[in-house]
């Protein structure tokens, strides 16, 4: 049986996680996020137009939770099956740092630039919410090439992001960006970070059979 010191098993820390997350803040997340805001205020425009509302949100939270949960079974059987079989095993302070960076930042900026301003913005400019969920849909799946991931996860992406459009969308309006941002960041968690903690536990059996 290797144990967790074999060279067989690539770890993945803090500082790992440091290294990438730092400019992936300054060259991604700011502008996703800061784009939004300007729009609004240069066309003198509430927030609830980019989803920012708390319509209903009891409500919301208990979907986004349910339906979070289903995803995030999703992502990490998506991440072994298809994507895999390379990983890299965190640490529990790994775990930790990756989490709140998917729950708290990556997710709500990503839908609020993608659902709620990408969105909002071309069912504004073409009068129809089905060139809404087209632009924004393919933007935000064919945007992780960007990232050079994989034809594989880009898949994932795209099938993910159909959930995410159609809870969206589906909402009475004012839509509200909390559910899908719950359903966003532990999707996201499940595939980037819990996946490869499941696929380590795999190995490990494997290796003790």
């Amino acid at each position: 049986m290797s144990s967790v010191k074999s060279p067989q098993v690539a770890r993945s820390t803090i500082v790992d996680t440091w290294q990438w997350l730092w400019p992936d803040v300054l060259m991604r997340i700011l502008p996703l996020g800061i784009i939004p805001f300007l729009y609004i205020a240069v066309f003198h425009l509430p927030l609830a137009f980019l989803g920012l509302t708390l319509h209903e949100w009891p409500q919301q939270l208990v979907i986004g939770l349910l339906v979070g949960i289903a995803m995030t079974v999703f992502a990490v059987l998506y991440r072994m099956l298809v994507v895999g079989p390379w990983f890299r095993w965190p640490t529990p302070g790994d775990h930790a740092l990756q989490g709140f960076f998917y729950l708290f930042i990556n997710g709500p900026v990503e839908e609020l630039f993608f659902r709620g301003f990408l969105l909002a913005v071309v069912t504004q400019w073409t009068g129809w919410i089905g060139w809404g969920l087209l632009v924004s849909f393919g933007s935000y799946t064919l945007y992780h090439r960007l990232g050079k991931w994989n034809w594989r996860s880009v898949g994932g992406v795209g099938l993910a992001g159909l959930v995410f459009s159609f809870l969206y969308v589906a909402q009475p309006e004012p839509r509200s960006l909390l559910t899908v941002v719950i359903v966003h960041g532990l999707t996201t968690w499940g595939f980037l970070s819990l996946g490869d903690e499941v696929m380590y536990r795999v190995w490990k059996r494997r290796q003790a059979r």
